[in-house]
C-alpha cells in the first residue's frame, strides 16, 4: 500500500511539472496560432478561448480534471486532439521498445554469465569490453555509424522509415546496445557475488553441473539487482528512443514530440512529456513488484 501511495504521489507531482513546463517555457501559444503581427483584439479573444487569460490556479485545477476525462487539449498546428495524436504514434515507440528489450535480454544474459563463469579470462574481457562499448557510445553518434555500415555500404537494412521489411532492425539495435552493455556488467557482478554464497556450494557437493548451478540456483537469486537496472532502463528506453526517431525518422512519440518543439505545439509537448514520464514511474513500479514477488522479504517490507 505505501508503494503505490509513493507512485501516485509521484505521478502527481510528475503531472504538476508538465503543467508548469507549458506555461514558463518562452513563447505565447497566441503567436503560434495568429501570429504575431495579430490585431489586439483578436489575440485576447484567443487567450480568453484558450484559457489563458485564468488564474495558474484555475487552469491548474481544469488542467487536472481534463486530465482525469484522459483530454490533453488539441495540437495548435495540426488541430487534432493530442491524445489521439500519441495513440496514433504510441504503438510504434512501444514496438521499438519492446524489441530493444529483446535485444537486451538475449544478449545481456549469456554474456553476464558467460563472463561470470569465465572470470578472469578471455569471454570475461571479451563481456567486459562490449559492456565499455555499449555504455560510451552516445546514441547519436552509433545509429548514423550504423546507417553507413548496414544500410549504405552493405545494403542489407533500410535507412530509415518503417514501411519496409527490416527497418526495426537498427533502431532497435541503436536503442537496445547501451542497455545491453549495463544489463552485462550487472548481471556478471550480481552472479559472482552470489558465487560465494554457502548455498552454492552445497549444491555443488551433491554433484550439480556447472551449467545447472548457474541457471538454476545462481542466476534466479542474482536477479533482483537486475530487476532493478531493468526497471530503470526499461523507463529510459521511451526517453531515449526520442533521438533514435529522430535519427531512424521513425514515426513514434519521440519523432512527435521533435517535430512539436520545432513547431513551439505546446499542447503536444506537454503530453508526450507526461506519457514519457508516466511511462518511466510505471516501469519501475513494475520493476519493484516483480522484485517483491522473486523475493517475499521486499513486499514484507512494503
Amino acid at each position: 500500500m505505501r508503494s503505490l501511495v509513493d507512485t501516485l504521489i509521484v505521478l502527481f507531482g510528475v503531472s504538476t511539472l508538465v503543467f508548469l513546463l507549458l506555461v514558463l517555457i518562452p513563447g505565447d501559444p497566441v503567436d503560434v496560432i495568429l501570429g504575431e503581427s495579430a490585431q489586439a483584439a483578436d489575440r485576447a479573444a484567443m487567450r480568453s478561448a484558450l484559457g489563458l487569460d485564468q488564474p495558474l490556479w484555475v487552469r491548474w485545477v481544469d488542467f487536472y480534471a481534463d486530465l482525469m476525462r484522459g483530454d490533453l487539449g488539441d495540437s495548435l498546428i495540426r488541430r487534432e486532439p493530442v491524445a489521439e495524436l500519441i495513440m496514433e504514434r504510441l504503438p510504434a515507440t512501444l514496438s521499438l521498445a519492446a524489441i530493444a528489450l529483446a535485444l537486451v535480454l538475449v544478449l545481456a544474459l549469456p554474456l553476464g554469465v558467460l563472463a561470470a563463469r569465465r572470470h578472469g579470462r578471455w569471454p570475461d574481457h571479451l563481456a567486459q569490453g562490449f559492456a565499455l562499448f555499449g555504455v560510451s557510445i552516445p546514441n547519436f553518434w552509433l545509429g548514423p555509424l550504423l546507417v553507413l555500415l548496414f544500410s549504405v555500404t552493405l545494403g542489407w537494412t533500410p535507412v530509415s522509415g518503417d514501411r519496409e521489411p527490416g527497418s526495426l532492425i537498427l533502431p532497435a539495435l541503436t536503442l537496445g546496445l547501451s542497455m545491453a552493455a549495463i544489463t552485462t556488467r550487472m548481471v556478471r557482478s550480481s552472479l559472482l557475488e552470489v558465487a560465494s554464497q554457502a548455498f552454492l556450494r552445497t549444491a555443488r557437493s551433491k554433484g550439480l553441473s556447472e551449467a545447472a548451478l548457474t541457471w538454476r540456483h545462481a542466476l534466479p537469486n542474482a536477479l533482483l539487482p537486475v530487476i532493478t537496472v531493468l526497471g530503470l532502463q526499461l523507463g529510459s528506453l521511451l526517453a531515449g528512443a526520442v533521438i533514435t526517431e529522430v535519427v531512424f525518422a521513425w514515426p513514434g512519440i519521440g519523432s512527435l514530440l521533435v517535430d512539436a518543439i520545432g513547431q513551439r505545439d505546446y499542447p503536444v509537448v506537454q503530453g508526450v512529456v507526461l506519457v514519457i514520464a508516466i511511462g518511466y514511474v510505471l516501469a519501475n513500479r513494475l520493476a519493484d513488484l516483480l522484485s517483491g514477488w522473486l523475493d517475499p522479504r521486499i513486499r514484507i517490507a512494503d
